[in-house]
């Protein structure tokens, strides 16, 4: 029995748990009968809304290596001339990264996609239009995001396993959507809450303050907002990537991370 529970996800083991014990008391009391259901039900959504929980699935949100070591992820692209700018940045400090992008960008740039490859990072799927509501649709909407988004970048040469939810919320029809197709969850363990490149401002800031080892970055590649600039961005990058140096921690590819293949 024992082993058979394992093979169930902490929100699976939570709701057989609940549910049951709402089952038993509810002749006893219907009103606190729902209200144990109505706990379960707020739970699974309040899980959802947090990128390093396991409740709905294995989720890798950071590293496991034990050393000062961190990865840097990007998220949104690719865009233009953003992503090629933070590349050469990257190549200047001999960091290697990955870029989870979106089919809708990725058909829009294939030509980024294949230097992103050739210049020696690694691509993630980020659904195909990047929907924040995405996790909120059926089942077979968010099956179609997934795949379609994979197939773009399969067409491109790309293989890829890692799939990062936009805004980081999970939901308990992802699951059984990676299973099918072969892949895995990748979220993240440090961000700015940089709202998409609308707050580029201070970002080094809020990123350095609290990065720690074994960390996965979060960062964004798309266009910053209209009132800012890659004037702004950039300088900002530069400095999160002279702090690490400086805070001795090494940023080394996310699969090196992870001990997981990203593409």
């Amino acid at each position: 029995m024992k082993k058979k529970l394992l093979s169930f996800s902490p929100a699976q083991i939570t709701g057989i748990a609940l549910l049951s014990v709402s089952a038993v008391i509810l002749f006893l009391s219907p009103l606190l009968a729902a209200a144990v259901s109505l706990s379960y039900v707020l739970l699974c959504v309040v899980a959802s809304f947090f990128p390093q929980s396991n409740y709905y699935l294995p989720v890798i949100s950071r590293g496991n290596t034990g050393k000062n070591l961190v990865a840097l992820t990007f998220d949104d692209g690719p865009t233009e001339p953003t992503t090629r700018q933070i590349m050469d940045l990257l190549d200047k400090y001999s960091v290697k990264a990955t870029f989870f992008v979106s089919g809708v960008n990725a058909l829009e740039h294939p030509d980024i996609i294949k230097e992103i490859i050739y210049r020696g990072h690694t691509v993630g799927n980020h659904s195909f239009h990047h929907n924040p509501f995405l996790m909120m649709g059926s089942y077979n909407y968010l099956y179609q995001e997934v795949l379609r988004a994979n197939e773009v970048l399969k067409d491109m040469g790309v293989n890829a396993l890692a799939f990062r939810p936009p805004v980081g919320i999970i939901s308990p029809k992802l699951p059984s959507v990676l299973k099918k197709l072969g892949m895995f969850c990748v979220t993240f363990s440090c961000r700015a809450f940089d709202a998409g490149n609308r707050r580029v401002n201070n970002l080094s800031l809020r990123i350095l303050k609290k990065v720690k080892a074994d960390d996965i970055i979060l960062l964004h590649d798309v266009l910053p907002d209209k009132s800012k600039s890659d004037a702004v961005l950039l300088p900002e990058i530069e400095k999160i990537l002279q702090g690490l140096a400086a805070e001795n921690l090494k940023v080394i590819p996310l699969a090196d991370l992870i001990d997981r293949k990203i593409n």
